[in-house]
């Protein structure tokens, strides 16, 4: 039954890919190769050269050396799980304007999960099944657990990180009940904040159970060793498939805010000429002294300018 799994998570990562691919010609073209873009890249193509790596070692017949398939799966993974961490240490640090201390903190979290990435090279032998050419881990060490364990810890404080400067620069009151329901439900964020935290509890939610599930598998005893890396294909795949497509969600700009200070929602984009005649429109509307301008206009122009800007310094990384 693995082998079924592991084909099939190599088809739905494929599949993916290939979906996403015009989204990543236009963040290409939009942002320029920077360090973000080349990290997305480089977790892409780790991730696709583990899962199917490790899917030819666990389901396919090997003519040569086992060991040396295995160790190609163990640097395809050293790209894999590194660059999906990179991703969300490069939107902390943008969250929080550059911090040192941000960037001390969550950067040695991020060296800690390449350093287990590394060593997990060394913790895992492989030999061929008797005389067939099928191969298995005859050899896996405890440490193995560590990067899932340590990518685990940093992800979920980078989320909580993340989702509470959110909630404490945007509440809608000073109280820790309000603070709260900023955080939880996203209350009194502007829209594209609101986005910024429900990606991230989004992807939290949806790679937190599987991460748990595979460190469970890895660190039982009891499990045989040829199962103990059944979940870690799906989970690397999973996770990196949801982590790029909050990064392209945020990097295209696709969410902008309404005109309503408290009431923001998601618009579909107007082609360029049409929002250059919207703009123009509202300031004619602005500076037409022929009429009383509305106290409200003064507000909807503060609240874009500071969502804007708050925009710019989250993508700018």
């Amino acid at each position: 039954m693995s082998r079924y799994v592991f084909w099939a998570t190599v088809g739905a990562f494929s599949w993916d890919w290939i979906v996403s691919f015009p989204d990543e010609v236009q963040l290409v073209q939009k942002s320029g190769i920077r360090l973000p873009i080349v990290t997305y890249m480089l977790s892409r193509l780790g991730t696709l050269s583990y899962i199917f790596t490790a899917a030819w070692f666990e389901a396919l017949p090997v003519h040569g050396s086992c060991q040396t398939v295995l160790l190609i799966a163990c640097i395809s993974y050293l790209f894999a799980t590194p660059g999906t961490a990179a991703l969300f240490f490069f939107r902390v640090r943008a969250v929080y304007d550059r911090s040192k201390i941000v960037t001390i903190i969550f950067g040695f979290l991020w060296l800690a999960t390449l350093g287990a990435a590394i060593a997990f090279i060394f913790l895992v032998e492989a030999d061929h099944i008797g005389t067939t050419d099928y191969c298995i881990e005859t050899h896996v060490a405890p440490g193995v657990s560590a990067p899932v364990i340590i990518n685990t810890c940093s992800a979920t404080l980078i989320f909580f990180a993340i989702s509470w400067r959110l909630a404490r620069n945007n509440s809608i009151g000073d109280t820790w009940g309000s603070y709260l329901r900023s955080f939880y439900r996203g209350d009194g964020l502007p829209r594209f904040s609101k986005t910024l935290l429900q990606s991230g509890q989004a992807y939290y939610l949806a790679t937190v159970g599987l991460n748990i599930a595979t460190m469970i598998m890895i660190l039982l005893p009891s499990v045989p060793p040829v199962y103990q890396a059944f979940l870690s294909i799906p989970n690397v795949a999973f996770e990196n498939a949801m982590a790029c497509r909050v990064f392209r969600a945020i990097h295209l700009g696709t969410i902008r805010p309404t005109t309503s200070s408290h009431n923001f929602q998601a618009e579909p984009r107007m082609p360029q000429y049409y929002e250059d005649a919207s703009r123009r429109a509202a300031r004619s509307q602005l500076y037409d002294n022929s009429r009383p301008t509305p106290l409200t206009v003064t507000v909807t122009t503060e609240c874009l300018r500071e969502d804007t800007s708050k925009k710019s310094s989250y993508i700018s990384d």
